[in-house]
């Protein structure tokens, strides 16, 4: 039996698709349908279809584009930057920017536990990896700033 979810993407997948004027079948997604799932994120951004849709006019407020796209950089881009507000980045601090980091990536699964072990959490991995990679474009970013102001 498919996911329950299936369904309700595969129509969103349907809806940006025929919006943008483009041939589902030949846009990549994140997972092929063969896998026992109805397909996956789409984009550089990799936004689910129905989240996608969630984000389609705060998008298109910003970038000008109407309908957005989920391949256009532009648009992935400015999509992720609001869910990630909408999922507490904007609070600031290395706990909130991670946080929002793992709901990005997981949902409402941000927290489910890695086997019965709940004080390791199954996709704190990625919440690591983001932060890493964030404090390494900070030190970047700040020697630039420094180099500037000379």
């Amino acid at each position: 039996m498919a996911h329950p979810n299936c369904a309700k993407q595969r129509t969103a997948f349907t809806q940006i698709t025929s919006e943008l004027g483009l041939d589902p079948d030949l846009l990549p997604v994140s997972k092929k349908v063969w896998y026992g799932y109805c397909g996956g994120a789409m984009g550089p951004a990799q936004f689910m279809p129905t989240t996608w849709l969630l984000y389609k006019k705060g998008i298109s407020n910003i970038t000008g584009n109407n309908p957005p796209n989920p391949w256009d950089p532009k648009d992935a881009f400015v999509a992720s930057g609001l869910l990630l507000k909408d999922n507490g980045a904007s609070v600031g601090g290395y706990a909130a920017e991670r946080k929002a980091a793992l709901k990005y990536l997981a949902g409402g699964n941000w927290e489910k536990p890695k086997g019965s072990n709940r004080e390791n959490p199954a996709y704190a991995f990625y919440g690591n990896d983001v932060m890493e990679f964030a404090t390494d474009y900070q030190e970047q970013i700040d020697i630039i700033n420094k180099l500037a102001s000379r």
